[in-house]
């Protein structure tokens, strides 16, 4: 197994890198094809009596089948394994829940490591789509190796049914946050957006489509000591702005139409593709970087949309102008202009090629001293959290020691019906 960090082929079984010691992930080989039935209805009920997703000793005593521990000595051996789910992991706290499950923060106890673990709750367990969507995402994370896509250690089902995937414990912030206080600069967008591109292409060549690219799913943490191909820092802070994507529980293959049905991804980004019902590949997700781009570096989207059901009708049929037509006293180089046009065209052929494309040209752009400007754009609008694209459910969180990252992982939208005619 390939090191997601420094690239040193380990054995399948390694938990640890022998070069840089990184913790690798599970590889793909080792997890199930075919997801769990669902859970017995008396699990279900004691879910329920737990607080469904709520205090983990009672929620880890629910998962395996058996009663919270009466209040006697936790330090006996029954009590002790009682707390551990699948007898490794020792829950600590909730990190974040949503409609369809949660994200817990817990240590493996024989290990002393500390890991992320997501679980759905006792409504999305009774889904078989989304027990096998469960799977899917963790064999999908599974297939990539890359420093910047968050790391899968195992996925697991319990004794009585209930499936958790075990992710890397992420210390960052997600990108939203600081997009709150402004547009950010074209050379600290260009360089965060160049690693995203990074990550997608990796994604991409295991032929995936992430297919829901947003402020939540892009977290900004300290960069590795050693990452091959890594950017150089070219601005104060760019040390705390290694990203990693999160958040694979909508992807899917490349090429698969999506039904009326199955529209899925945040209004402000979605690919007009998507909403028309046609083939979706990579392109799709770069669509995304560039809706992103905008938001970043001019504040606003670049066509307008007040709500919802215009935003997408804007995807599909709105003209598409470079910055500087819709203000004038913006300042960018034409090249970076051209490729935020480029990678919010309507048809994906009019877009770039590849991830790894927009990367190498947004590279480019970062190796030309003085290019980009390095302040935020003169007139620029604070960023949209307005109806048309969800806001960030961490916006009045804080933002310390306490690791959000992997948060945003369980965000799953509701479908969404779109005319295209």
């Amino acid at each position: 197994m390939d090191c997601s960090t420094c690239y040193y082929p380990n054995e399948d079984e390694a938990r640890f890198c022998v070069r840089c010691a990184a913790a690798l992930g599970v590889a793909v080989s080792r997890l199930p094809t075919e997801p769990p039935e669902a859970p017995s209805p008396t699990i279900a009920a004691m879910l329920a009596g737990s607080g469904d997703l709520g205090a983990p000793q009672a929620l880890v005593c629910a998962l395996q089948g058996s009663p919270p521990a009466p209040a006697r000595g936790l330090g006996s051996f029954g009590a002790a394994q009682q707390t551990l789910l699948g007898g490794r992991y020792r829950l600590l706290s909730c990190l974040g829940s949503g409609g369809f499950g949660a994200v817990y923060e817990a240590e493996e106890v024989a290990l002393g490591l500390r890991v992320a673990i997501k679980l759905l709750n006792r409504t999305a367990l009774q889904d078989a789509r989304m027990r096998q969507r469960f799977l899917q995402e963790a064999r999908m994370i599974a297939e990539l190796r890359s420093p910047h896509v968050v790391i899968l250690h195992d996925y697991a089902v319990t004794e009585y049914g209930v499936p958790y995937l075990v992710m890397e414990l992420l210390s960052g912030k997600p990108l939203s946050h600081d997009m709150l206080s402004g547009p950010l600069s074209a050379q600290r967008a260009v360089h965060i957006m160049a690693q995203v591109c990074g990550a997608l292409g990796d994604a991409h060549a295991c032929g995936m489509v992430h297919r829901d690219i947003k402020p939540d799913n892009i977290l900004l943490t300290h960069a590795p000591p050693f990452v091959p191909g890594a950017l150089l820092p070219t601005y104060p802070g760019a040390e705390r702005d290694f990203v990693k994507v999160v958040d694979f529980g909508v992807a899917r293959w490349c090429g698969i139409s999506t039904s009326a049905s199955d529209i899925l991804g945040t209004p402000a980004y979605i690919s007009p593709e998507t909403l028309a019902d046609e083939p979706v590949d990579g392109r799709s997700d770069l669509y995304a970087v560039g809706m992103l781009l905008w938001q970043m570096i001019v504040g606003e989207l670049p066509f307008p949309g007040k709500n919802q059901a215009l935003m997408m009708k804007s995807h599909l049929d709105a003209p598409r102008y470079w910055p500087r037509e819709i203000n004038p006293r913006y300042r960018l180089p034409d090249a970076l202009e051209d490729l935020m046009v480029r990678l919010v065209a309507r048809a994906p052929s009019d877009r770039p090629s590849s991830a790894y494309a927009v990367r190498a040209q947004m590279h480019e752009l970062l190796s030309r001293p003085g290019l980009l400007p390095e302040k935020p754009l003169r007139g620029a609008a604070r960023p949209d959290f307005g109806p048309h694209w969800d806001a960030p459910a961490s916006a009045t969180q804080p933002h310390g020691a306490d690791p959000h990252a992997v948060t945003q992982a369980i965000t799953v939208k509701i479908p969404t019906r779109i005319d295209a005619s």
